[in-house]
């Protein structure tokens, strides 16, 4: 009798995706023989694929390192149309007159330490605010990405105002010049405190020369235009040259050709490697009690609150609340209604570092018509200064406290759960 012996090898194929990635697009030249010919109401769509697959969708913000405008009137619309995990598509539209080379210089990144907001060909520009997710995206800075003018403009984009949900961006209003300037587009990047490096507005009205730049670990050079004061005289042109010696760079912005286009732009250093990683809070420090309540069919059955915050939260529903970050320790007084018939499962989150039992601190109450009201009175602490994005959720039987938390992904996670359940 032959036996035949079958071995079968499982073999786990580890996925490796990428988090960050950068590259520079000529798709939209028209010398590199890529069928580009922008005016008179041209279009063309470019795909860009990214070095490796990404697991989520990542988010892409780019810069133009050089600029070819012909006459003294000129439409250009620039935006992202799609992005998947391997690549992204660019629509560029020419209204009249004419672009022979617009150079991109792409960043994309899946990290939600850092939030890209687009405002792609925005006519008759304004100031304008825009919504943000992260409230510990505290810093940002702006990037012009299309244009449309018909005589000399003189403006500039700026970050006006930064808070926990929200951030604006100005544009300056010079009178007799404003009314040239038809149509922009910008990209916002916001992120936490380690996500940028600003060096900060540089303005020139002739070619400009940086200094020479330490270069810094972990982190893209972003060369961010913001605004122009262009007289109107000639086409608009600028190019970036950058001289890398490996510790240092430096690099000259302007014309190659023809007469200057006064600008502006931000110098910025923006991370695409994070060492900062935000926690949920912790409960250091709880104090129950229990009593007879002989109000007790009049009362709700969870009361929530936020101590010394005047936020109070008693009936059926979800509910979100940013704590500020000098509010520590962030108490809450928790009371529930505990009738005859039932019990209560408690717990709360006390370690972070921990798992299993460890992680939480738990109780289990027998109600009973003696003892119909228990209250709950835990501290948490935060383990650097943050601030919290709190979620609430209260239903019949059950409440729950979830913290938000931002890093390479978003996490909500349970910093208070309980539940009445029948005996």
């Amino acid at each position: 009798m032959i036996l035949e012996l079958l071995f079968f090898c499982q073999v786990k194929v580890a996925i490796s995706f990428i988090t960050y990635d950068s590259g520079l697009s000529k798709a939209f030249d028209q010398y590199t023989g890529s069928g580009f010919y922008c005016q008179n109401g041209f279009t063309k769509t470019a795909t860009t694929t990214f070095s490796g697959a990404f697991e989520n969708i990542p988010q892409v913000f780019f810069t133009s390192e050089k600029y070819d405008l012909y006459g003294n009137s000129m439409e250009y619309q620039l935006s992202i149309t799609s992005i998947t995990q391997t690549s992204f598509n660019m629509y560029i539209k020419c209204g009249f007159q004419k672009m022979t080379t617009i150079y991109i210089r792409w960043f994309a990144i899946d990290d939600q330490r850092v939030e890209v907001l687009n405002n792609f060909n925005m006519n008759d520009p304004v100031d304008k605010t825009f919504s943000i997710k992260n409230p510990n995206a505290q810093t940002a800075f702006i990037v012009l990405t299309s244009i449309y003018y018909t005589g000399p403009i003189d403006f500039l984009l700026s970050i006006t105002q930064i808070t926990t949900n929200s951030v604006t961006v100005g544009i300056t209003r010079v009178a007799g010049k404003i009314e040239n300037l038809k149509q922009v587009g910008y990209q916002v990047v916001v992120g936490i405190e380690e996500a940028f490096i600003n060096l900060g507005l540089q303005t020139s009205q002739t070619l400009y020369t940086s200094s020479v730049i330490p270069i810094q670990p972990q982190k893209w050079f972003v060369l961010a235009l913001q605004g122009f004061d262009y007289p109107n005289l000639d086409g608009v042109r600028l190019n970036a040259v950058f001289t890398n010696t490996g510790t240092t760079l430096q690099y000259t912005w302007g014309k190659w050709g023809n007469l200057d286009t006064p600008n502006s732009h931000s110098q910025v250093w923006v991370s695409y490697i994070f060492t900062t990683s935000y926690l949920p809070l912790e409960c250091f420090s709880l104090r129950t009690s229990r009593k007879f309540n002989p109000e007790i069919s009049s009362i709700p059955t969870f009361y929530v609150e936020f101590a010394s915050l005047n936020q109070i939260y008693t009936i059926n529903g979800n509910y979100a609340y940013i704590v500020d970050k000098n509010v520590s320790p962030l108490k809450f007084i928790i009371q529930v209604k505990c009738q005859s018939d039932k019990k209560m499962l408690a717990s709360f989150n006390k370690c972070n570092s921990c798992s299993g039992s460890l992680k939480t601190q738990s109780y289990n109450y027998q109600c009973s018509t003696q003892m119909n009201y228990v209250g709950f009175f835990p501290l948490f602490k935060q383990s650097f200064l943050q601030y919290n994005e709190i979620k609430i959720l209260i239903e019949d039987s059950q409440l729950l406290i979830k913290q938000v938390t931002y890093n390479q992904k978003i996490e909500e996670q349970t910093l208070v759960n309980i539940e009445i359940q029948n005996q």
